[in-house]
């Protein structure tokens, strides 16, 4: 009567085991299906968005990766930046290898060493929900969910070998109005849109069209709306003086990696003004095809040698606190150190300075005394026995 129980105990056992397995895999695809592109992006879990932006031939980002974790942290977003330069990521950052290579390209000598940083700061999670990747006309590309981190992310380069490129924001100055409108009014054409002037610079209408017929009009007299072209004009203006710096740095033939930072606050700014309403989505919308257009426009002044990292943040912090602290500093900095250091002499210093003086001639003259020795006494023991038949001959000389 045992084998029968024990037959059935096992079937038993076998049928739990595989409806289990089962249950997992379920679940697994439900999480999976949730993790893809496309509407309801930001949907998921994080306070944020990090869109990454590859060239054409899918050359630095893995394109598929079924390990591959569907969220990012500050601190990952910098060691992607160090490895893509093609420095080693920094010992200050907690990442794991194995995040980096889901993400990247096993191919360590292929790295772009252009890498171009945009922070959009200050969306909620309403206005990241209504992001469609697929109306930008991305070629290559893949996201994550943002996870912010308690800690300042802090890391250096070393400064000969990577170039800082800083993408300032908007200018304040009155004096600027004129030339911020005539670039505002060639972004617009540039966008298939048109800007109307008003009566004072920066005071008229923009209309720019975006997808599923739809389009966004600002007016400028409103000052969210004023700063969110301020904003757009200036990252318009900025990319166009990179691409010219580049071909500049092209042509010197200077082997440098470049780091190009910038942020955008025009949408925080249309949040703060219009709430819940969908012109911040709308300026969200709007941001991002601006700036996959410049991207693709980098794409062919750099020639395919450079990728981008769009990071969404939903934290609102002033706007003079940088997403990343990054220092460049010098290899021979702490040779430097060392010799400033040497300069600071001790108050004693003369007597310590005879002091080994007297001590190197003493050891000077032992040295050479003890191999005038050595040589002395191999010489008198290599003597010929023999007598030296000059010494012992008879043979006198007049």
């Amino acid at each position: 009567m045992a084998f029968p129980f024990s037959f059935s105990f096992t079937v038993i056992f076998n049928g739990l085991n595989f409806i289990m397995i089962l249950l997992l895999c379920s679940a697994a695809q439900t999480k999976g299906s949730g993790s893809g592109a496309g509407a309801g992006a930001g949907s998921g879990s994080g306070s944020g968005l990090v869109l990454l932006l590859d060239n054409p031939d899918h050359s630095y980002f893995r394109t598929q990766s079924l390990s591959q974790e569907a969220y990012m942290t500050q601190s990952d977003i910098a060691a992607t930046m160090s490895v893509l330069l093609g420095f080693a990521p920094s010992a200050s950052l907690s990442v794991s290898s194995s995040k980096l290579d889901a993400l990247l390209t096993p191919n360590p000598f292929k790295r772009p060493h252009a890498v171009l940083v945009l922070e959009a700061r200050g969306i909620n999670q309403e206005t990241l929900s209504g992001l469609d990747f697929s109306n930008f006309g991305l070629e290559s590309y893949s996201y994550r969910h943002l996870v912010a981190e308690s800690s300042d992310t802090a890391f250096d380069f070393p400064e000969d070998e990577v170039m800082l490129v800083s993408l300032k924001g908007a200018s304040d100055d009155e004096n600027d109005l004129h030339s911020i409108e005539k670039e505002l009014s060639d972004l617009a054409l540039w966008l298939g849109g048109f800007y109307t002037g008003g009566q004072q610079p920066m005071q008229g209408n923009l209309s720019i069209p975006l997808s599923k017929e739809s389009s966004l009009t600002l007016n400028l007299l409103k000052g969210a709306d004023q700063i969110f072209a301020k904003e757009l004009v200036s990252l318009y203006q900025n990319i166009r003086r990179v691409a010219v710096m580049h071909e500049n740095l092209a042509e010197s033939s200077l082997d440098t990696a470049e780091l190009l930072l910038g942020s955008f606050a025009g949408v925080e700014a249309l949040q703060e003004h219009y709430g819940h309403n969908n012109i911040p989505c709308k300026g969200l919308e709007l941001f991002l095809n601006v700036a996959v257009k410049l991207f693709n426009s980098l794409q062919l002044s750099y020639g395919g040698q450079i990728v981008g990292i769009v990071a969404m943040n939903s934290n609102v912090v002033p706007s003079s606190e940088e997403m990343f602290d990054i220092k460049l500093t010098s290899r021979n900095s702490h040779l430097l150190s060392e010799l400033d250091s040497s300069k600071r002499l001790p108050p004693n210093f003369a007597e310590v300075q005879a002091k080994l003086i007297r001590k190197a001639v003493a050891w000077s003259m032992a040295f050479i005394l003890l191999v005038t020795t050595l040589v002395g006494v191999y010489y008198l023991f290599n003597m010929p026995i023999t007598r030296d038949t000059l010494l012992y001959s008879n043979v006198k000389l007049d």
